[in-house]
């Protein structure tokens, strides 16, 4: 997703889970701080159909139905995600 990176602000909130649709087809959900969501979105959802059409059409190259979905990490989210590194950070330091 060399593309999204390159449109993201805070890459170390983000995410992606690769799995399989019901129909066979490669599931991509990217987790985005809302900030990330907006700018890869787009005005009018253009920017992400366009990345939606490269995926489709790299992945019709070889065979393969690629879904795409775009989800915002909540406030919450973000704040236990900063917890956790925080604790992580804690403990490190203490040893």
């Amino acid at each position: 997703m060399y593309v999204i990176a390159n449109l993201i602000e805070n890459p170390k909130q983000a995410s992606i889970a690769v799995g399989t649709t019901s129909t066979g087809a490669v599931s991509y959900k990217i987790h985005l701080a809302p900030d990330d969501v907006r700018r890869v979105v787009g005005k009018n959802g253009f920017t992400i159909s366009a990345i939606r059409s490269l995926v489709n059409v790299a992945a019709a190259r070889h065979g393969v139905k690629v879904s795409l979905r775009v989800d915002g990490v909540r406030d919450e989210d973000l704040q236990g995600a900063q917890a956790a590194e925080d604790e992580e950070r804690d403990e490190r330091d203490s040893l």
